[in-house]
């Protein structure tokens, strides 16, 4: 982030200078005319200079302003990343009856924590959602339901979170 504040503070610099540099000979010139329409003439475009070195200016700032936002953005998103990567760690994928998969926390891992599953296809995306019992049976098996991607796994026979399916 340095090296493109250092960029924008070179570009800064040369404007200003360039900017010093043409207001120079712009004040000697008029320092010769004793015609007032000529002076003002020469006061306009002192003024046409100025303001294009402030519009730069302005330009570069604004532009070291959305890098800053956007560096700033990459930084969380990888934090983001990193604790993701750290959480999906102490998270296995087992079976939770025939045909349904889900992530469920490792055992070492649970502490205080109470079992659950997470869902899959949520898993897969960097998000931690939960699977969630429906309270119906259907047939010999009971529904979960995943809130956020509205999956519906079945689970045969009743879960046995202790188990390591």
């Amino acid at each position: 982030m340095e090296e493109i504040n250092d960029v924008i503070v070179v570009k800064l610099n040369r404007t200003v200078a360039a900017f010093l540099r043409q207001s120079n000979t712009i004040a000697k010139a008029m320092i010769n005319f004793r015609d007032a329409d000529a002076f003002r003439s020469k006061c306009i475009e002192l003024q046409n200079v100025a303001l294009e070195a402030l519009e730069r200016a302005i330009a570069a700032r604004e532009a070291q302003t959305a890098q800053t936002d956007r560096i700033r953005a990459l930084e969380a998103e990888v934090a983001h990343l990193k604790s993701w990567n750290a959480e999906r760690e102490n998270y296995e994928l087992k079976k939770c009856g025939e045909g349904s998969i889900a992530y469920m926390l490792k055992p070492e891992k649970r502490g205080s924590e109470p079992p659950h599953w997470l869902c899959p296809n949520c898993f897969a995306t960097g998000q931690k959602s939960f699977l969630i019992s429906t309270g119906k049976n259907e047939g010999r098996a009971w529904s979960y339901k995943c809130f956020a991607c509205g999956a519906m796994p079945s689970c045969w026979p009743t879960p046995q979170w202790d188990r390591t399916a």
